[in-house]
């Protein structure tokens, strides 16, 4: 079944920080992300950054003021700028919980380098108008109910109104339900983008694809990519 979403689809605000918190909390284990690692107010931080910030939005998917999806996305590369918007939170609890700085996968992942990543296809995210998606999660109780594919309809809306031209979005690579999702919405998976751990779809908002983006991609001739 899927659920009855319409006009359910809208922008976060600062009043929704506290659910999206909550629902970020309930869909991610410590071990497999890295603010769940660096505590709650981090993971808080994150989403008054992507709230607050000109360069940053969030959408919900609102069923009779229940927040049951989120989906984060930005105009620009945000690694930097949600890392200095979020610094202080994560100072606190690394004051209140130094072992912190003996957790691995943090440092793995500050100083990751992708393994397979050609450095021309890496320079897609300093492109100009080209969105990241940075999180998005699903209430368990309501996933395989079309609400991730409404929410990345919308953020593809969303991110052509503020005048991307295309939109990037990660997925792990074992989380095959997601990667279906893109897949059938007509998101192309960029091969040359991938992590060790991570698969990339991209969508185009424009009609036709630039010059600049086919070179970072290595792309030649018309490819199939969802424009509509």
């Amino acid at each position: 079944m899927v659920l009855d979403l319409s006009g359910a689809i809208r922008l976060a605000t600062i009043h929704d920080v506290d659910a999206l918190t909550e629902l970020h909390c309930a869909s991610f284990k410590r071990e497999e992300h890295v603010p769940m690692l660096l505590g709650r107010s981090y993971v808080k931080a994150t989403y008054m950054w992507l709230v607050t910030s000109k360069d940053a939005y969030a959408l919900v998917a609102d069923l009779t003021g229940q927040v049951i999806g989120l989906l984060g996305a930005s105009d620009r590369p945000f690694a930097w700028p949600m890392f200095k918007a979020c610094f202080g939170a994560m100072v606190l609890n690394v004051a209140k919980n130094p072992s912190l700085l003996f957790e691995e996968q943090i440092w793995l992942r500050a100083f990751r380098r992708p393994k397979h990543r050609k450095k021309a296809a890496g320079d897609i995210f300093n492109l100009p108008g080209i969105a990241q998606m940075t999180i998005g999660a699903v209430d368990a109780r309501y996933r395989g109910q079309g609400i991730f594919d409404r929410l990345i309809e919308a953020s593809r809306e969303t991110s052509r109104a503020r005048g991307s031209r295309a939109i990037v979005g990660g997925v792990y690579k074992r989380n095959s339900s997601s990667r279906r999702v893109f897949m059938k919405s007509g998101w192309l998976e960029v091969p040359e983008l991938e992590t060790m751990e991570t698969v990339f779809y991209l969508s185009l908002l424009e009609s036709v694809m630039s010059d600049d983006l086919k070179s970072a991609l290595g792309l030649n001739g018309s490819i199939p990519v969802h424009s509509d």
